[in-house]
């Protein structure tokens, strides 16, 4: 089989690697599609992985072999498989912190979604693989995992029938929130970024106002379109530290603010405290999701209460990885990047 290996920065390789085996209770998956994550090109960016190395979890496919035992999948079914899972009876697991689950962080496929084949391990074949349903296609389904992730996240805001919520950061997963904050009961939603086409499209996605902070006093715009208090929940999609620091300011007295992406290693952030204790105001972060969240995500793509074909602007083939990660890096006209085997 083919599969795309990195071996360092600008140095990507399609090359041939063996069919994973697979054993009882597991699965071998013909992948169709795997989405492009924002966390696989950092990882690709910085080399922050040891190499080579297979990426790639936001995974659809077929299943091509079902090993002894398994009784949920036949052949050729139609699936989508996420790549962490939870334990969910450790102390983590038991407060609902489940991507801190040491069992958590393990692989549960191999070798990577950008192949064209991966063996699932038994237990993702349980409880975190999921029947693709015939209305959706493999490139939608390949949005479960992200759509569980900014789910989870919007699930510990807590938002309230006509919070205002701002959004920092446009991207991809900026505009999922955006979608799903409908869906959760937001009021007024703001975005932000400093990318124009981005903000187009989170306008044509149902945002009430959008804001190019080079151009324009995003904390003015900000508490103009809040009646002066700020927003009841801030959800950061962007992981920089000065951007981060910024967003602090568009949050009301009492209200959240959501950390949704990674910084680099070793970032420090400032931080008033009287922020949190005279202001009250509440600092969360997400990572990842569950498949409570994804099994839920994946029910609203099948409902057709996300637009996801705003988000997809470039498809690209396995041997053309280095040109996919190359495109996401640039960003200036990207959103979701989609590979097709």
């Amino acid at each position: 089989m083919k599969a795309a290996n990195f071996y360092d920065i600008d140095d990507i390789r399609c090359e041939e690697m063996d069919v994973p085996s697979i054993g009882k209770g597991e699965i071998l998956l013909k992948v169709m599609v795997c989405g492009l994550c924002g966390t696989d090109v950092s990882k690709m960016k910085g080399k922050t992985v040891p190499t080579p190395a297979v990426l790639g979890h936001e995974v659809a496919g077929e299943v091509a072999e079902a090993g002894e035992g398994v009784r949920k999948f036949s052949k050729g079914d139609k699936v989508v498989v996420t790549h962490h899972l939870p334990c969910f009876v450790c102390r983590y697991c038991r407060h609902g912190n489940y991507s801190q689950c040491d069992a958590f962080r393990q692989m549960n496929i191999v070798p990577g979604g950008f192949a064209e084949y991966i063996r699932v391990l038994s237990p993702a074949v349980e409880k975190s693989v999921f029947k693709i349903p015939s209305s959706v296609t493999y490139e939608e389904a390949s949005f479960t995992e992200t759509a569980a992730c900014c789910l989870r996240g919007l699930e510990r805001c807590g938002i309230l029938a006509g919070d205002i919520v701002m959004i920092v950061g446009a991207g991809a997963v900026g505009l999922l929130h955006l979608q799903l904050a409908k869906i959760c009961g937001a009021g007024r939603i703001i975005v932000s970024d400093p990318i124009d086409f981005r903000l187009d499209t989170a306008l044509k996605l149902g945002a009430d106002v959008v804001v190019n902070p080079l151009r324009n006093d995003a904390e003015e715009v900000v508490r103009d379109a809040a009646g002066g208090s700020g927003a009841d929940v801030v959800i950061i999609a962007v992981g920089n530290v000065d951007v981060i620091k910024q967003s602090l300011c568009f949050v009301s007295r009492g209200g959240k603010v959501l950390f949704f992406a990674g910084c680099p290693d070793d970032s420090l952030l400032e931080l008033d405290p009287n922020l949190v204790y005279h202001s009250e105001v509440s600092l969360l972060g997400s990572y990842s999701s569950s498949p409570i969240e994804q099994r839920a995500a994946l029910r609203l793509i099948e409902e057709r209460r996300i637009n996801l074909k705003e988000l997809v602007t470039h498809r690209f083939r396995l041997d053309q990885l280095q040109d996919a990660v190359n495109t996401a890096i640039d960003g200036n006209e990207s959103l979701k990047i989609i590979i097709k085997m």
